[in-house]
């Protein structure tokens, strides 16, 4: 059963065994995260907090001008809200309306925990690859769907294919909301 945490220190650091035992498979995953109204507002403020720890960073260290740490956010909130939004849909279209709630909290906590580690890697020395990254991710959304959410495999699979179109539409948005130009690959200097 999932658990209610009383600090959010607490719930950060149940959210992160949570994703641990969601990259080993882990059937008692669940009960890391507190999906009340509490936890829900918990994990909104992990990937806010960590959002605006990437702006700060982003401009202390002088990646781009205030423009383009602003259009980054609205870019990212775009994408956010595609993802969480077609799943949202897919759920209740699935009468799985129940299931978004840890969807919710789950995909925040991991989103929030992956924002930070990969950049640390980096710097780190230890450079993850493209494809690891991408299968930490794709384990950890189908042990979302699987372990936390209960879904049958062909609700995943589903699930994912939803997401995968909801990502690739936020990109078509973002791309006409923010169109690259050549100055902004860096060939005209």
């Amino acid at each position: 059963m999932p658990q209610s945490t009383s600090s959010y220190l607490a719930e950060a650091q149940s959210a992160l065994r949570g994703i641990f035992a969601l990259l080993i498979g882990d059937r008692s995953a669940a009960r890391y995260y507190d999906f009340s109204r509490g936890g829900i507002a918990g994990s909104f403020i992990a990937v806010l907090g960590v959002a605006a720890i990437q702006l700060v960073a982003q401009a202390a260290l002088g990646i781009g001008g205030p423009g383009d740490i602003t259009r980054g956010a609205v870019q990212t909130a775009i994408i956010y809200g595609a993802f969480i939004g077609a799943s949202g849909v897919l759920l209740s279209l699935i009468g799985r309306r129940d299931a978004f709630p840890p969807f919710v909290v789950t995909y925040n906590w991991t989103n929030a925990a992956l924002t930070i580690l990969l950049p640390f890697l980096f710097m780190t020395g230890v450079v993850p690859t493209l494809l690891i990254t991408f299968v930490i991710t794709f384990v950890l959304l189908i042990n979302i769907g699987r372990l936390v959410m209960t879904l049958k495999a062909g609700q995943i699979a589903m699930l994912l294919v939803t997401q995968m179109i909801g990502g690739l539409a936020a990109l078509i948005i973002v791309s006409v909301l923010f169109p690259v130009g050549p100055a902004d690959l860096g060939l005209l200097q």
